[in-house]
């Protein structure tokens, strides 16, 4: 199986070309520039470089979050259409799970996989032995702290915390500094590698021997998976609440409520 898989959840981009547990061909572009103006070049250039065409293609693959809102927006929109174009499976991966794939193998370790989620919040995951043992969410640095310490107290008392991703910053500034005494960063994996990606897609893709990968994954079916509420719908619930109940009742009486 030939996948094309592709990540634009944070400020990195880049796509792999992957066929069977091997890379064919990577690109990874980390320019402080917009995904809508880097990310299909880099697949277009990749494509052409690797000597394949989408038609030689069997799926596609996206991380669909959480993470940047608007990257993930333009990788999942992108990556749907070319999958729909060419009537192919469109693979979602998770980018928590992708940015803490290359870690699984460590022994006696939680991984802690976050990126950061602004106002003093973090994306974040945890996995152990490559299984996740803390969902996704977004959460405060000291409330994931206290989180994964209850877990390896009741589970694995003795192993200690890895954390990968953007958000160590986050971590280091915790009102609740004994929540680190376990804990320390993993620098070499602030990104997540595209090859991640496709070996977490290749996965899901044959993990069922009886059903095709466009059966289990129609194109259609791709959506972001963002675990915040956007700026706009805080925006939105936040002037709801300033509303008194009297401007509300006349809002719907004017008909300005569906």
């Amino acid at each position: 199986m030939r996948i094309l898989a592709c990540d634009t959840s944070n400020s990195a981009c880049s796509a792999c070309l992957y066929e069977d547990g091997r890379i064919l061909a990577q690109s990874f572009l980390s320019l402080g520039l917009t995904h809508s103006h880097t990310f299909m070049p880099m697949v277009h250039d990749l494509m052409k470089l690797s000597g394949f065409s989408y038609k030689d293609l069997d799926a596609f693959a996206c991380t669909v979050g959480p993470g940047s809102f608007t990257g993930i927006r333009i990788g999942v929109s992108a990556v749907k259409v070319m999958a729909m174009a060419s009537d192919k499976a469109a693979i979602p991966v998770s980018s928590l799970e992708a940015l803490a794939y290359p870690l699984f193998g460590h022994q006696d370790t939680l991984v802690l996989a976050a990126f950061d989620a602004r106002n003093r919040r973090v994306f974040s995951s945890a996995y152990f032995g490559g299984q996740q043992v803390i969902n996704e969410d977004a959460r405060t640095a000291d409330e994931l702290l206290r989180i994964c310490s209850d877990w390896l107290r009741v589970n694995h008392p003795e192993s200690k915390i890895l954390v990968c991703g953007n958000a160590w910053d986050s971590f280091a500034a915790t009102e609740d500094q004994s929540l680190l005494a376990n804990v320390s960063p993993e620098y070499s994996y602030r990104e997540i590698a595209p090859a991640s990606v496709a070996a977490l897609a290749y996965a899901h893709a044959v993990s069922n021997k009886e059903v095709s990968a466009a059966q289990l994954y129609p194109p259609q079916a791709l959506m972001p998976v963002y675990r915040a509420r956007t700026s706009a719908e805080r925006m939105f619930s936040d002037a709801a609440v300033e509303k008194s109940p009297e401007q509300t009742a006349e809002d719907t009486k004017d008909g300005k409520h569906d």
